[in-house]
């Protein structure tokens, strides 16, 4: 068995990635024992996912399946996968996005001057300009190389409406599936902090895990919360100020050694200012591509 399926499979989230995935599975193994010389071409994907589901990953683990399992997909170029994002255009500003995107496929295809592979484009942007001229172009553009590429489209929103009508517009052009991707639970996530301090040698006391879950709880409770990204951060400096200590040989980390990282303290207020403020940030810099 493909070790990357079985990767993919344990995760702890992506349920309706991971349906997609078996289905791939049995196609490939079909595919095995009845072989047909005219190829079977996967459908491309909207993602609907916000910041934080580690979508990066995800994409690494999808091509490493895919070109393990040989038969589903061929990759041919420096690398296997890209991400792009899309910024908005005007209709009446030349679509300089258009462009761009074509500029990092030839610099995905490397010497070899042929990109196959996988593409993730963000078009948050577009969610309400989908049907205007420049969308269209970059629709066609797609469409005209779905047969080299596997397209996975992604948004942020999780405004139901939206999303149905931007789907519907986008099976015009590409055989689509939606798979929504949603933030770790609070479970996954205390995993992950006990898995990363355990590679320190830091365990913790049962006060200090109650502390940490509700820290986590009041970090998703926020509508800006970037799921791993944040957390990642803090279990460094939950490492850097365990190390820091002048008396090291004592890891079991209790509550009280945890003070600074508890629900309410400034850390995690100040954690969930800066959030707010890339995620803003962000957003003004897309804007101002685009004048």
């Amino acid at each position: 068995m493909n070790q990357y399926y079985d990767k993919i499979m344990d995760l702890k989230e992506a349920e309706e990635l991971k349906k997609v995935i078996a289905k791939w599975q049995t196609l490939s193994e079909n595919i095995k024992q009845y072989p047909t010389d005219a190829p079977i071409i996967l459908p491309d994907m909207l993602w609907v996912a916000k910041s934080g589901v580690g979508k990066t990953h995800l994409l690494r683990l999808i091509s490493e399946y895919l070109d393990a399992q040989g038969n589903l997909m061929s990759f041919y170029g420096d690398v296997k996968f890209f991400e792009f994002i899309l910024n908005y255009c005007s209709p009446d500003m030349h679509f300089t996005e258009l462009e761009r995107l074509i500029e990092e496929v030839k610099y995905a295809a490397g010497f070899r001057s042929e990109f196959k592979g996988i593409m993730r484009i963000d078009i948050d942007d577009w969610l309400t300009h989908f049907e205007e001229k420049h969308f269209i172009s970059f629709m066609e553009y797609l469409s005209s190389n779905s047969d080299k590429w596997l397209i996975i489209l992604s948004v942020s929103s999780d405004e139901e409406e939206k999303i149905h009508n931007l789907e519907s517009f986008l099976s015009m052009y590409l055989r689509i599936e939606k798979i929504t991707l949603s933030l770790p639970k609070t479970e996954n996530l205390f995993e992950y902090i006990k898995r990363n301090l355990g590679a320190y040698g830091i365990s913790l006391a049962e006060d200090a895990v109650e502390l940490l879950y509700k820290t986590i709880e009041e970090l998703r409770k926020n509508k800006y919360f970037d799921g791993f990204k944040s957390i990642k951060l803090m279990c460094q400096d939950i490492v850097y100020e365990t190390y820091s200590k002048e008396y090291v040989e004592n890891k079991v980390l209790c509550a009280d050694d945890l003070k600074e990282f508890s629900a309410g303290s400034e850390y995690v207020k100040k954690t969930l200012k800066k959030i707010q403020k890339v995620n803003e940030i962000g957003f003004r810099l897309k804007k101002e591509e685009t004048k």
